[in-house]
């Protein structure tokens, strides 16, 4: 597999690279290296937009009549939103991942 196959391999499907990202211990000691791993991981991923809240949902020119391109927009970006909230519910600890679940967005995570 060649650099461009593996970098479209990685995009494609976060659980390559986020799999090797330590589970957060309850006690949290390993916070320090478990966030540098975790943000590694999302950035590689293309995802890390949803946790620093650069990525917001998109939103259409006229609420009232969004496109098919915007509802496409909105339902890709709704889609990933959906997938980084798994990705961090699975590295942390249950407890911890129970807390946070009835909170919608990850930035409020």
């Amino acid at each position: 597999m060649g650099p461009s196959t593996m970098a479209a391999a990685v995009t494609e499907n976060p659980s390559i690279t986020i799999l090797n990202v330590l589970r957060l211990e309850p006690s949290r000691s390993n916070w320090a290296i478990f966030s540098l791993w975790f943000q590694e991981a999302m950035e590689a991923n293309q995802k890390w937009g949803h946790f620093d809240g650069s990525s917001t949902h998109p939103a259409p020119v006229d609420p009232d009549k969004p496109t098919d391109d915007e509802k496409a927009m909105q339902a890709e970006w709704d889609w990933n939103e959906t997938v980084v909230k798994y990705l961090l519910t699975q590295r942390m600890p249950d407890s911890a991942a129970m807390c946070l679940h009835p909170i919608t967005l990850v930035t409020d995570r």
